[in-house]
């Protein structure tokens, strides 16, 4: 089930930001480095949280709760970006995305 909900988040994340590119731009008054922005620094927090997670796991003894917990940060980070209408704080929210 944990599976599953992780990849339906990330498929919502990985096509809204595609699928929605002209009405994001749009709103956030953004031009097309500021978007690229945008939909790049996902990977710098997936670089980031991924050398977290070594560290965490090995030395967590609940791991079922640890992803619980970064799943839920991630579902989080995900509504928040999709309501906010700030700039840096959608790249803050990309990059948790990432990260998470």
């Amino acid at each position: 089930m944990l599976i599953f909900l992780s990849n339906v988040l990330i498929n919502v994340d990985h096509g809204s930001l595609p699928g929605c590119s002209s009405q994001i731009e749009r709103s956030l008054n953004m031009n097309e480095a500021s978007f690229g922005t945008l939909g790049s620094i996902v990977y710098a927090g997936l670089t980031l949280g991924s050398m977290v997670a070594v560290v965490v796991y090995e030395k967590a003894s609940l791991i079922k709760p640890a992803l619980f917990l970064t799943l839920g940060c991630n579902s989080g980070a995900i509504f928040l970006f999709g309501i906010s209408e700030s700039y840096l704080y959608d790249i803050g929210l990309r990059f948790s995305v990432g990260f998470f």
